[in-house]
């Protein structure tokens, strides 16, 4: 990576005593939120940069030095940047980040990825490359463990240039939960009021970002006479922002929805409904099985069919191959479809011990 010039400070651009404290504080990963205000003078391009980097030092939990470390500036200097306050270059910085992103996406390609496309990550694809090119509210719905909570991921890394944020939905927590969730993806301070929360998470989206949501019918409310007050924070978001709105879940909450319809027609409304197929086909699991067994035989390709339709799903046959895998690396054997049907059979076994 070239290496940017640093600048010496000129009239103006000395970092204040706050600035330097909080810089030098910043041990912990960085927690500085993003106001896309902040950065309004600088050029589109320029912007797409920042967003990119601001997400990406809060996505891999980056500390202050290790992003000063990365772009080869000073950590105040970039506290600055993340802030919105820099008053040197910002195209030499916008270089830097570029050069720096470069080299991460040289280094992740060299990590091993068991990630393969098929026919459910294609239509998962497609239903989040619409929600954010129409700036549209995106409903994806499919059975537990078919793999899409890897595909949002993929998506996002090939994706993100600062503009999609995931969250998780909380399990419990209500409302301030949901806010907590929203704030620590865009580094917002979650131990703030849930107003001043709210109003700091709607200064990290514009019609450029995306959120996705993930295990969405967490969102739901236990009794249908109660408010649905998460599922009226997300839609306020994307209706007050025109930031795209990705609901990942499984059929329960579609089906909700509509028998709630009183309730949520404002959502139903808006949104764009993606159901995932329910019966897994051989096509869809040869890219996976391949990535183990070069050329698996009829017999084993059909007992994975059956596992990936069975419950589990894509999970289990995931687990089965990687036993079978470490199977086969003990006797220093390449892996074989012997291998992997002892792995099926030894789940199998302990399953009917647990029983």
């Amino acid at each position: 990576m070239t290496a940017p010039i640093l600048e010496a400070p000129a009239r103006g651009m000395t970092p204040t005593k706050s600035d330097q404290a909080e810089a030098s504080s910043a041990h912990s990963r960085i927690n500085i939120p993003l106001n896309l205000e902040n950065w309004k003078d600088q050029s589109d391009d320029i912007q797409s940069v920042l967003l990119w980097f601001h997400q990406h030092a809060l996505d891999n939990k980056l500390s202050l030095a290790d992003a000063a470390e990365a772009l080869n500036y000073d950590q105040s200097t970039v506290f600055r940047i993340l802030k919105g306050t820099y008053e040197g270059s910002w195209t030499n910085i916008a270089k830097a980040i570029q050069s720096y992103r470069k080299l991460d996406e040289m280094r992740g390609t060299i990590q091993q990825n068991e990630f393969v496309e098929n026919r459910i990550t294609e239509k998962i694809f497609d239903a989040l490359d619409e929600a954010l090119a129409s700036n549209a509210i995106a409903i994806i719905q499919g059975e537990s463990r078919q793999g899409k909570s890897v595909s949002l991921e993929v998506w996002r890394e090939r994706n993100n240039h600062g503009r999609a944020v995931k969250i998780v939905a909380p399990a419990f927590g209500g409302t301030k939960g949901l806010l907590r969730a929203i704030a620590m993806a865009v580094g917002v301070n979650k131990n703030l009021d849930g107003l001043s929360m709210h109003s700091a998470i709607m200064r990290a989206f514009n019609r450029n970002r995306i959120l996705i949501v993930d295990e969405a019918h967490r969102l739901l409310p236990n009794d249908r006479r109660t408010n649905p007050a998460n599922v009226e924070i997300l839609r306020d978001l994307h209706d007050q922002t025109g930031c795209a709105l990705a609901l990942v879940a499984t059929a329960r909450f579609h089906t909700e929805l509509v028998r709630g319809e009183y309730m949520f027609e404002q959502l139903l409304g808006r949104a764009l409904l993606t159901k995932l197929p329910k019966i897994i086909k051989d096509s869809d699991i040869l890219p996976i099985i391949r990535q183990y067994i070069a050329r698996p035989g009829k017999d084993l390709v059909e007992g994975c069919v059956t596992i990936s339709n069975g419950l589990g799903r894509l999970g289990v046959l995931v687990e089965c191959l990687r036993s079978g895998s470490r199977m086969a690396k003990k006797s220093g054997a390449r892996m074989t479809d012997d291998h992997m049907f002892k792995a099926i059979a030894r789940r199998r076994e302990f399953q009917s011990t647990a029983d």
